[in-house]
């Protein structure tokens, strides 16, 4: 993405919605990522009265980050005993 072009979706969603740098980034960050799904949450806010989502802070709650720093822990020590294994020659047919 190119950064000019990116800080000016950002001002220009500030400006129509009347948000925050923080909130203008998160709506612009989920739209790039998947403008389908964030135009269709849009319209869901606006015509259907769905709560406002915030993708400012949509991934801050504190079980999550416990929950994906602790699956991240056991993914990297599996790995690293994996390689440890392989060096060490465990896993070799002998030849």
């Amino acid at each position: 993405t190119n950064p000019d072009k990116y800080d000016q979706a950002v001002l220009k969603f500030m400006a129509q919605d009347l948000c925050d740098r923080n909130e203008a980034q998160g709506n612009m960050d989920a739209f790039f990522a998947n403008p389908n799904d964030w135009q269709y949450q849009r319209l869901q806010e606006k015509n259907n009265g769905a709560p406002k989502y915030d993708y400012a802070n949509a991934r801050s709650n504190p079980k999550d980050v416990v929950l994906t720093v602790t699956w991240a822990l056991i993914v990297v020590a599996w790995f690293a005993n994996f390689i440890n294994d392989c060096i060490n020659g465990k896993y070799s047919t002998g030849g």
